[in-house]
């Protein structure tokens, strides 16, 4: 073993002076490599071999790693701690010089590896090679993977360690897959608990696996599987995506008929379903929708709103859309809310409401014409007859009047 060791350094002196290393020094480091008697000395072997960087060398990496995974039973049966350790390193760096080379053919040796390894930095390792080699084949297994640790979060630090290596590997690896199919696992990784630098890894990888994630995004906000904080997180990667406005805004429209859909006494989740209605308001208004099933859902905002702001939102959203259909609303609204001064029903916020229809209404109705226009100015006219309303209100409605005359 000291002249393999001679032999090593001799070969490494000459690539340190800037020889090119050849295929006649790999034929070299297969012999000394199959030859050697020890996983210990196949590392040390190996370790020269990844210095030069020889193209060509995926078939003897993929030998290589095939002898390792068939003798890995016997090596963790009855080998000393320096060889076990050595196996491990050895499968690793195997691992990376396979994806490197995008040697296709160890896929299926990458994969048992990933079975028979204990250590999470070899799993990791040849997850990534499974990616960087883009070998479809196991893309299921490798989401499988990801699914499963989303589904048992690390119990304590090191476990948070080890599963947060494996987690990172299935990342990357599904970074490079680019496949729809992955787009789901590290959203859920992104937002489960695992450590802050797992998820940033997940969430800064979304927008490569897929730049438009409506589709899979809508599917978590349906789905009774999830909680409502989970489906908040989901309009809110929407909401982030670098896409059109006509995708962000029917994901709102799904995420408001989900806000009215679910019913709990839970106050936590009541705040969620909160949360869930107004990102969805703003983004409607944000982006515009032609979607007549908004109209109903910013109807019971209006009517039912968790609070004041939910109100007051449903009312701008609804000016923003402009739509004949809008307007008959704002209109409504502005008469129901009207109604309850002169029964003397009316509360604190109503005063607030009344000049924010009045503004809106104004505004939107003057880009209609016909009845809808005619029922808006009834609307702001019929506020002038209410004796309980404030002068400065009646003078508002009397403003916006003029303008639609």
């Amino acid at each position: 073993m000291k002249r393999i060791f001679l032999i090593l350094g001799f070969i490494s002196c000459v690539a340190g002076m800037g020889f090119a290393a050849s295929a006649e020094d790999l034929e070299i480091y297969m012999y000394l490599y199959n030859n050697s008697r020890s996983v210990t000395d196949q590392y040390a072997i190996l370790t020269v071999l990844q210095t030069l960087k020889l193209n060509g060398a995926g078939e003897f990496y993929a030998t290589a790693l095939n002898r390792l995974v068939n003798q890995y039973p016997n090596i963790q049966r009855s080998a000393p701690v320096l060889e076990k350790t050595a196996a491990d390193d050895l499968a690793q760096t195997l691992s990376a010089l396979l994806g490197e080379e995008k040697y296709t053919t160890a896929a299926p040796d990458l994969w048992r590896t990933i079975g028979a390894f204990t250590a999470p930095n070899v799993k990791a390792e040849a997850l990534i090679a499974l990616g960087k080699m883009r070998a479809t084949d196991f893309l299921p297994q490798v989401v499988r993977i990801l699914q499963d640790l989303n589904s048992a979060p690390p119990a304590g630090r090191e476990e948070a360690d080890s599963k947060g290596k494996i987690a990172r590997g299935a990342i990357i690896a599904l970074e490079k897959f680019r496949d729809p199919s992955g787009y789901l696992p590290v959203f859920f990784m992104a937002t489960g608990g695992y450590p802050d630098s797992v998820k940033q890894l997940a969430k800064a990888t979304l927008p490569v696996i897929l730049e438009d994630p409506s589709a899979p995004l809508t599917e978590v906000i349906r789905s009774a599987s999830y909680p409502y904080s989970i489906k908040f997180l989901a309009l809110q990667t929407e909401e982030e995506a670098n896409i059109g406005s006509q995708p962000k805004a029917g994901v709102a429209v799904a995420a408001l008929s989900e806000g009215w859909r679910a019913a709990t006494n839970d106050v936590r989740q009541r705040q969620d379903l909160l949360r869930i209605r107004k990102t969805s308001i703003d983004m409607i208004k944000r982006y515009s929708t032609t979607d007549p099933a908004v109209y109903p859902l910013l109807e019971r905002s209006f009517k039912e709103g968790g609070d004041d702001n939910e109100k007051l939102d449903s009312i701008t959203a609804l000016a923003a859309l402009g739509s004949e259909d809008a307007v008959k609303l704002l209109s409504s609204f502005l008469q129901i809310t009207t109604g309850r001064y002169a029964s003397q029903t009316n509360n604190r916020s109503d005063e607030a409401l009344i000049r924010s229809l009045i503004n809106n209404l104004g505004v939107s109705a003057a880009n209609v014409s016909g009845p809808v226009r005619e029922s808006a100015k009834s609307s702001l006219r019929s506020v002038g007859a209410v004796p309980n309303l404030t002068p400065a209100v009646k003078n508002l409605a009397s403003d916006a009047l003029t303008k639609l005359n």
